[in-house]
């Protein structure tokens, strides 16, 4: 390679970009709970550094990756959607958000080589949730008196990577064979994340949390179930009133504005269907095709349905819904085949915790809240994915490791 007349070996340049790229990377989960700007100055730039080194290299190659068929067939459903879409405009910025997404997907298979890089990274998002649990909890809401903490995020963004942490430390805290080192590590975090999240206040990451850990324990240890069961009614017998009150506000249909406010949403919702059922409205259209057509009483927010099934169901109609449905089955059926066949270990516990997130954020905290396309949620999410993928595909490669 020669640049201005100089002689360079495309072997160090490549070997820089690699650094390069696994330190953006680094700097992309280090912000996940911390910066959305952190977070995406992070992305952005392991892009660009991706993109030299193809370039370079002129080498990729995704054809056996076990998502591509699933994540071809939803981008299809989502493009089938723009026919007769209300707004191009806005179907081509929806489409964005998934194509970003994806884009992270295959950049971090493409460049994770190693099992110690995979450690690496997920260490970073533990400490990024260590930071903006700390803040939220003992500055938000034991200093400031904040009545709802969400770490300057979305509250129902940060209930939902609070939700995904907490479901990776638990399982490490039980089921990991770490050093006390380690232990002590998860024996802080447990605490702290789950009190954080309790002030959180976020409903739907509560149902999340405590239906994931449940599938959890049902696949990795059924004993733990009527344990888990008995400390869930001594916090929700002895938890603060506030708490007990936003607790009994889940089954209040009539008085709770939230809960009437989903409702609305979703008559709305299945109401766009029934009008455009093979295709919907348009991804990306719900809101100004709500507020001009469909609107209810008790509607406060109006940017999506509050369910990412309804959502699809309204925006892409049946194609778009069937599309997503088959992504996520596709994705809890691979983790779950692998981590059958994977060893014990962390890795192993890492897969199962991944597959337990997607169920409780993408499907149980999913039923009250649209957050499959939500960049601060899905960015976590699909790195944690292509983090399992890319396990998988080592250890796949080195039978003999020992883990």
């Amino acid at each position: 390679m020669n640049f201005g007349g100089t002689r360079v070996d495309k072997a160090v340049v490549v070997n820089y970009l690699d650094k390069f790229i696994i330190g953006s990377l680094m700097l992309m989960m280090f912000s996940s709970a911390i910066s959305i700007a952190g977070s995406s100055i992070g992305l952005g730039l392991a892009f660009i550094g991706w993109i030299i080194k193809l370039i370079i290299t002129r080498e990729i190659d995704f054809s056996g990756n076990p998502l591509n068929k699933p994540i071809g067939i939803f981008l299809l459903a989502m493009l089938i959607s723009f026919i007769g879409s209300y707004d191009l405009a806005e179907s081509l910025d929806g489409l964005e958000d998934f194509l970003l997404v994806f884009i992270l997907y295959y950049m971090v298979i493409d460049n994770v080589s190693d099992l110690k890089t995979v450690k690496k990274l997920f260490g970073m998002g533990l400490i990024s949730i260590a930071i903006s649990s700390t803040y939220g909890l003992f500055w938000q809401h034991y200093y400031l008196g904040v009545r709802r903490v969400n770490a300057d995020f979305m509250a129902l963004d940060f209930g939902a990577l609070l939700l995904i942490y907490l479901l990776f430390v638990v399982s490490y805290l039980l089921f990991g064979s770490v050093n006390l080192q380690g232990k002590v590590k998860y024996i802080v975090l447990s605490p702290l994340i789950a009190l954080t999240l309790i002030y959180n206040k976020t409903r739907g990451a509560w149902l999340g949390f405590a239906g994931a850990t449940f599938l959890t324990f049902w696949v990795k240890s059924k004993k733990w179930i009527p344990i888990f069961l008995v400390i869930i009614l001594v916090v929700v017998s002895f938890a603060p009133q506030q708490i007990q009150n936003r607790i009994k506000s889940i089954v209040d249909l009539e008085d709770n504005k939230s809960n009437l406010g989903r409702l609305a949403l979703w008559k709305g919702s299945l109401l766009m269907f029934e009008d455009h059922p093979v295709n919907g409205i348009g991804l990306g259209n719900f809101t100004d095709v709500y507020k001009k057509d469909y609107k209810q009483p008790n509607t406060a927010s109006m940017a999506h349905a509050h369910n990412n099934f309804l959502n699809f169901l309204a925006e892409t109609g049946i194609v778009g819904l069937a599309g997503f449905i088959y992504l996520l089955y596709s994705i809890l059926k691979y983790l779950y085949i692998n981590y059958l066949n994977l060893k014990q270990g962390y890795y192993r516990l890492f897969v199962l915790a991944t597959s337990s997130s997607v169920v409780g954020v993408w499907i149980i905290q999913g039923v009250t809240e649209t957050n499959f396309p939500k960049s601060v949620v899905s960015r976590t999410l699909w790195f944690l994915i292509a983090l399992s993928v890319v396990i998988i595909k080592l250890l796949k490669e080195q039978k003999d490791i020992k883990i």
